[in-house]
């Protein structure tokens, strides 16, 4: 005979599998989107574009699995803060994926000729997003507060590189036209880059609140 205990452990190592196929979806659109900033791939952007919808489905699912386990099988303490924390967090990786896609977008209606502008910072954050987004899902994974607070603290050198490329690209703008509206542009992408950082953060803080039962705020 199949316990409560035993159903509600499936029940969340299902959620576990499709929060981890989600994370592995966010990690490829923000790396997508960045490679298709670097290279102008519109054909790259359009990818990223066009595979969000399936992040979105798999949020749904997630959702209604876990709000399953709240009708029907009434975990208690630490099972329902991981649940809460899993329906938070597949919130979070869908929105980096929707930050990934705008970028993608940005990138379509860009001149694919004009590589100027802090480039290098703006990939600087695309691959400190990526690895703190590898490695916050580690922290969930292993409920590891450590390192959860390890990833947020990364968040801070995201604002700073945002900053960095913000005031580089104002800079610019303020001494010319903007008339292929590249800055516009570069500025947008560091502005969701910046956001992405923030989500990651998020993640972390739903972590800690997983496995402490207290709140922090870590950002």
């Amino acid at each position: 005979m199949t316990t409560p205990h035993r159903l509600l452990a499936r029940a969340e190592a299902q959620v576990h599998q499709n929060l981890f196929t989600m994370t592995n979806k966010a990690h490829q659109s923000v790396e997508q989107a960045m490679e298709a900033l670097k290279t102008q791939n519109a054909e790259l952007a359009q990818t990223v574009v066009n595979e969000d919808l399936q992040q979105n489905h798999l949020m749904r699912i997630v959702e209604k699995e876990c709000l399953q386990i709240l009708a029907t099988l009434e975990p208690k303490a630490g099972d329902l803060r991981e649940v809460v924390a899993s329906l938070q967090i597949s919130t979070e990786l869908e929105r980096i994926s929707d930050h990934a896609k705008d970028i993608a977008n940005i990138v379509l209606g860009m001149d694919p000729s004009d590589f100027s502008g802090p480039m290098d910072r703006l990939a600087a954050m695309g691959d400190l997003c990526q690895t703190m987004l590898v490695q916050v899902m580690e922290a969930y994974e292993n409920l590891d507060v450590k390192l959860a607070e390890h990833v947020a603290l990364h968040d801070q050198r995201v604002d700073e590189l945002d900053e960095e490329a913000s005031s580089s690209l104002m800079m610019t703008l303020m001494n010319s036209a903007d008339t292929s509206m590249h800055c516009t542009h570069l500025l947008w992408i560091a502005y969701h880059l910046e956001r992405i950082g923030d989500r990651i953060t998020n993640i972390a803080e739903r972590v800690t609140f997983m496995v402490t039962a207290e709140t922090p705020e870590l950002g």
